[in-house]
């Protein structure tokens, strides 16, 4: 009989249960795309990983599964793969630091656990790739009133490694209100060449956090996310660029998901700024993982 070994993790949570989950195939070598798509939909969890030998330097190659297609690049699924390798002893600590280069869809990652589990990926540097200025048109698509989008930012598409679409909402009452109708949001995502959809407010259910949302990415088969590193880091970004927080030369910000699915999560965002340009050169973004689950998936 055929099987491969699984860890499921909570990510970007220090409660059990709580975070977003992530299965990590630990060694996936001689698994063709074909057979990780099906054990992803099988799986069913917003992101499922497969580690496999390294090809270009790195520590170990990861692909990364949503139940519906291959992504070159995500932030929980980075995360929580990075905090597996270091658990599973795949990777040993150094000055009480584990660093992990992981090969990804869009080069390497480094993604650093500390003594306390702490984990913290490094983002590619996000960029703007556009704006959508049609806010009645995304507001029904999130089942909301116009006035419900705050008209004095952007919505704003940003990159990096994926696109995120980052909609300012004005109140948490709204953001806690929305529905998307999946087909409309899918449709607004293929048009900014949009990944995910993150809503956000600055009223939060913590008052030490700063920001408050919720994510969704119908176009690649998740209609919620509970934690979405990939689309913090941006809104990190926007918030710097936006002056909707004040920039120092590392910006910390944390952002609080998942509530509305009774998976709460907790992102550390850390955005380096350039204080002669006011240019953002790094983004950070971290939280706790925890080990839920280890166990063998049949395959013949």
């Amino acid at each position: 009989m055929t099987s491969v070994k699984f860890v499921i993790a909570d990510v970007f949570t220090r409660e059990r249960f709580g975070g977003n989950q992530l299965a990590v195939f630990t060694n996936a070598a001689g698994l063709d795309s074909d057979t990780m798509q099906k054990i992803a939909l099988e799986m069913n969890y917003s992101e499922t990983t497969f580690l496999l030998p390294p090809e270009s330097g790195g520590d170990l190659r990861v692909r990364i599964f949503t139940p519906a297609r291959e992504l070159p690049f995500a932030g929980h699924p980075l995360v929580g793969s990075g905090f597996v390798v270091a658990a599973e002893g795949m990777k040993q600590a150094q000055g009480g630091v584990t660093s992990v280069a992981l090969e990804t869809g869009v080069g390497p990652i480094q993604v650093e656990i500390d003594s306390r589990g702490h984990t913290t990926m490094t983002q590619p540097v996000p960029s703007v790739r556009g704006t959508f200025a049609d806010l009645g048109r995304l507001a029904r698509a999130l089942s909301l009133e116009e006035n419900d989008l705050d008209a004095s930012h952007p919505v704003e598409a940003v990159y990096n490694g994926l696109t995120v679409l980052v909609a300012p909402i004005r109140t948490r009452a709204a953001v806690e209100r929305i529905s998307i109708d999946s087909r409309a949001l899918a449709q607004i995502s293929r048009e900014t060449g949009g990944e995910t959809v993150l809503a956000f407010t600055r009223e939060t259910v913590d008052p030490k956090n700063h920001v408050h949302c919720r994510v969704f990415a119908p176009a690649a088969g998740v209609m919620e996310d509970a934690a979405t590193g990939s689309a913090n880091g941006p809104l990190g970004f926007y918030l710097v660029r936006h002056r909707l927080v004040e920039a120092e030369p590392v910006t910390r910000i944390i952002s609080e998901q998942g509530y509305e699915m009774n998976r709460p999560s907790i992102l550390q965002v850390e955005v380096h700024v350039d204080q002669a340009t006011g240019n953002v050169i790094g983004v950070r973004v971290g939280g706790g993982v925890i080990i839920t689950a280890r166990g063998e998936l049949y395959l013949s």
